[in-house]
């Protein structure tokens, strides 16, 4: 429910384990490397463990996925099984027949026959068993004795055990010191840090469609401290906190809305230490859960909140009752004649004192004074950057083109439409919003697309210039993009939860002014050429 107010395509913070959400951390980024080597090693067994919910499956999956076409894979997700049982799961994965209750000697030569004949095509056959902590010291033996079969250079079937730090412990047993040896790759995972957490909770927003920030920085902090950088903790938080926020229209997320969600996720002492365990009965009835909350804030008027106010201040704008009866008779004439993108936006690029409409092409037109546009979706990405805007709303069946000029503080939003402005309450207008924008920003006169190593020239010497300032170091402006300016874009993004990725593009520079408006041209511009 609450993806389009956010601005984002998809559930950003599902549990589930999808591996275009793998967050790359540096010890995800080494796991993935060393398992990789071991595989193409031509190894037998590979060894990932890790706490519950640190990744381990998403991790995997994504391993899975850079394999060679040449490669069968077979998967076993429930190994509580005996050795027969194991045996005819993998000869199904396989898609390899035997006979009716077959024996263990059947299933062990069909196999043999199998990997020798794959071995001989040219292919490898790979056996992933999740959760083998649960594996039965037998069942293990008897893996081991099935990758006895191998040439001079490789084994025909490797084997990848994902368990719980327990599987580590399992192997240290005696009786099983001969598999042990045959483990060529070990890999464990630990929780995320400080620093990880915020990076994690920014990336997964950004795969989900939204590139700006939504948490604050001291709350993905207070997340951390939490979760403990438990990564299925940190999405179950999160996602619970989006509709929290949502159901009170919060444009970001902050320290006390972590808090009051978190109460029904962990058992907190009344210390506050950090002794956290999870409610695991809460996690098998989080959907349902999740379904009643989101009703019963769909059916509850949502409260008041102090929202951002947008850089522009109207004065003498009419204000429309939505609870008036005569509501339809009062907005509809105002809104005729507003069915036209351009005649929004030509109402947009007035704001900013331009002398001529937007033509066919906007935003070729608005390139012509010095402005970019910015298209987003979402109230809290406009929010956040904090720009008057087009807007489009649908109501009475049919769309109609505005400007969103400013946000108050008593809940009212002032808006135009075909050059007449109006006051209108922001509660409706959130209902009837289609949830796309559009805006102008102003970039440094020779910034073309975007700035990164070696760049050179005026709109670099503003980049240095604004993070010099927002950070408040020594104003050493650089004309050239150079490795300490790369380091400090990396930072200003991490902090903003953009993509980091060092290169200033559109949005990292428009961030950048919002951040630094007092000392930044733009808003100032805009706001004294609105109030003349």
């Amino acid at each position: 429910m609450y993806q389009a107010f956010y601005g984002l395509n998809e559930v950003p913070f599902s549990i589930a384990p999808n591996p275009k959400y793998l967050f790359l951390s540096s010890q995800h980024q080494q796991a993935i490397a060393h398992l990789q080597y071991c595989l193409n090693d031509g190894g037998g067994f590979v060894l990932l463990t890790g706490e519950v919910g640190t990744g381990k499956t998403t991790l995997a999956r994504s391993l899975l996925a850079e394999l060679p076409e040449t490669t069968d894979v077979a998967s076993i997700l429930n190994p509580t099984l005996s050795e027969i049982e194991l045996l005819a799961c993998l000869c199904d994965e396989l898609k390899i027949s035997y006979s009716n209750e077959p024996t263990l000697k059947q299933l062990t030569d069909v196999l043999r026959e199998y990997l020798l004949n794959n071995h001989q095509q040219g292919r490898n056959t790979l056996l992933v068993i999740d959760e083998a902590q649960h594996l039965r010291s037998e069942v293990l033996e008897q893996l081991r004795l099935l990758t006895n079969l191998e040439t001079d250079y490789k084994k025909l079937l490797q084997v990848v055990l994902i368990g719980q730090p327990e599987l580590q412990q399992q192997l240290k047993q005696a009786h099983l010191r001969q598999l042990a040896q045959r483990i060529t790759a070990r890999y464990h995972l630990v929780p995320l840090n400080k620093d990880d957490v915020s990076a994690y909770i920014a990336h997964r927003l950004s795969i989900a469609g939204r590139d700006s920030a939504l948490f604050s920085k001291k709350s993905c902090a207070l997340i951390h401290k939490l979760s403990g950088g438990i990564p299925r903790i940190i999405n179950l938080i999160c996602d619970k906190a989006l509709l929290h926020a949502y159901g009170h229209q919060l444009t970001i997320i902050d320290c006390p809305t972590i808090t009051l969600v978190a109460k029904d996720i962990l058992i907190i002492d009344n210390d506050n230490e950090t002794k956290i365990l999870m409610r695991w009965p809460l996690v098998a009835s989080l959907f349902s859960f999740a379904i009643g909350f989101s009703l019963f804030y769909w059916l509850s008027p949502a409260p008041s909140i102090a929202p951002a106010v947008m850089p522009m201040v109207m004065s003498d704008t009419p204000e429309i009752d939505t609870g008036s009866v005569n509501f339809d008779t009062q907005l509809l004439p105002l809104l005729s004649g507003a069915t036209l993108q351009q005649t929004a936006f030509s109402g947009l690029m007035g704001l900013w004192g331009t002398e001529r409409g937007a033509g066919t092409n906007p935003c070729r037109s608005a390139k012509q004074y010095g402005l970019r546009c910015m298209s987003g979706t979402g109230w809290g990405e406009l929010l956040d950057y904090n720009h008057p805007a087009t807007i489009s709303i649908r109501y009475s069946g049919q769309v109609y083109h505005g400007v969103l000029l400013s946000v108050t503080d008593n809940d009212k939003v002032r808006v135009q439409f075909n050059q007449q402005r109006l006051s209108l309450d922001k509660n409706w207008l959130l209902a009837h919003l289609t949830g796309q924008f559009t805006l102008l920003w102003q970039p440094p006169s020779d910034f073309v697309s975007a700035l990164r190593m070696n760049s050179q020239g005026e709109a670099v010497r503003v980049l240095s210039s604004m993070l010099n300032a927002h950070y408040q170091l020594p104003s050493q402006n650089e004309d050239v993009f150079g490795r300490s300016l790369e380091t400090l874009v990396k930072r200003f993004q991490r902090d903003n939860q953009l993509s980091v990725d060092g290169i200033a593009g559109a949005k990292t520079l428009l961030k950048l002014q919002v951040a630094t408006k007092q000392h930044s041209h733009v808003l100032k511009t805009v706001a004294t050429e609105v109030n003349s």
